[in-house]
């Protein structure tokens, strides 16, 4: 089945539901206030339905408690570090922890984050104990069934083999079919099999499904506008904001040495950007959410930049016990980096061809990794040294 088809059987109506998996939450960092788990609050007043396994719940939960606790001790430590050499006071210290934390634990943090989304989006919690017949199960798991496999360790798909269940229950009982976001594999298996289970990969493609056919004609319109050269609002509105994220992007630089290093800086130049084709439709925008004020669309980037980066390096005396500086470098590397937009445009958008403006554009980077290649510290470019 291709992309139109596709659509067409959702826009009759056969999916009323949409699901994500924890691979989802995971991939998109867990930023449920932002990205594209944000623009899941279209679902909120809409005849389709946000659901979600209580297994996938309880993941996710336990996955922001993790981060929020990680979070918390990095903080704790760069203050101990700023007590220690920065001489800041022990007092401030705390007045600073009491006004980041306040006086909530990690794990409240946590489920009060994960309510404001369920609110924001009206999400329903599946229960597994209302759908899942036990005696099933059992039949799944010693018949290896997915999504238990034949070999490997079939107790720890549980978890997944509850969900899917009680979800392909859930739909029978409402005689509709459900759109699976998930990567994965055992999730996509289960489906194959599921009449009323579809798996989609691609979160962006599948919130795209549910938008109206108009959403795709403006989306083409737009794509061919700024391929004519006619969108350069757009293009500035974007490259402002890339500008603006990467300054302040997190590289994690790779480097091969003879010497033991240490990455002390890095300082990123944003050079441009060319937006990549999306398959199917060879087009730069889709569809994200529609209405007929404001329309939002994801679009993938390569984005050109420079990177410069300065290393320390050392190596171990064994008779000291101890490191023995041996110089600094520093070193630049033009790359390209992926990355994905959201970009919010407003006006009147109930036809084709009538003007917007963009309201917002949302940078999706995750960390990227750079790799520098072979370093060494600045005396070993020196030519004219005599030993």
């Amino acid at each position: 089945m291709d992309l139109d088809q596709l659509k067409n059987i959702v826009r009759a109506g056969q999916f009323r539901a949409i699901t994500l998996d924890t691979s989802i939450f995971d991939a998109q960092a867990l930023r449920l206030e932002s990205g594209l788990l944000k623009q899941l609050e279209q679902f909120r007043d809409s005849s389709i339905r946000l659901i979600l396994s209580e297994v996938v719940k309880e993941e996710v939960l336990s996955h922001l408690i993790e981060k929020a606790r990680d979070a918390q001790k990095e903080i704790e430590k760069s203050l101990k570090q700023a007590k220690e050499h920065l001489r800041v006071e022990a007092q401030k210290i705390e007045v600073i922890k009491k006004t980041i934390f306040g006086e909530q634990k990690a794990q409240e943090i946590a489920f009060e984050r994960f309510s404001q989304f369920v609110e924001a989006t009206s999400l329903e919690i599946v229960e597994a104990q209302d759908y899942v017949i036990i005696g099933d199960l059992i039949q799944k798991y010693f018949q290896a069934k997915p999504p238990f496999s034949e070999t490997g360790k079939k107790k720890n798909e549980f978890p997944d083999a509850i969900a899917l269940m009680s979800l392909e229950t859930c739909a029978n009982k409402n005689r509709t079919k459900i759109i699976v976001v998930t990567s994965d594999n055992d999730w996509k298996n289960f489906c194959k099999s599921s009449e009323r289970l579809l798996a989609i990969d691609d979160f962006a493609e599948a919130l795209g499904l549910f938008q109206l056919k108009d959403a795709d004609d403006i989306c083409r319109y737009f794509s061919e506008r700024y391929q004519k050269g006619e969108f350069e609002d757009v293009k500035e509105a974007i490259s402002n904001a890339l500008e603006s994220t990467i300054s302040d992007l997190d590289i994690y630089p790779e480097a091969n040495s003879a010497y033991v290093y240490e990455h002390e800086s890095t300082e990123i130049t944003f050079n441009g950007f060319e937006f990549k084709l999306l398959e199917p439709t060879n087009l730069i925008f889709r569809p994200i959410k529609f209405d007929d004020e404001s329309l939002v669309v994801e679009s993938k980037l390569s984005v050109d930049v420079n990177v410069e980066c300065s290393f320390s390096f050392s190596v171990y005396d064994s008779i000291d016990g101890d490191d023995v500086p041996m110089g600094t470098s520093s070193t630049s590397i033009q790359t390209n980096l992926d990355v994905d937009i959201l970009v919010s445009f407003i006006g009147d958008l109930d036809k084709v061809g009538t003007e917007v403006e963009v309201e917002d554009v949302e940078i999706e980077i995750t960390k990227p990794d750079v790799d520098f290649g072979m370093i060494e510290p600045d005396w070993m470019d020196e030519e004219d040294y005599d030993y």
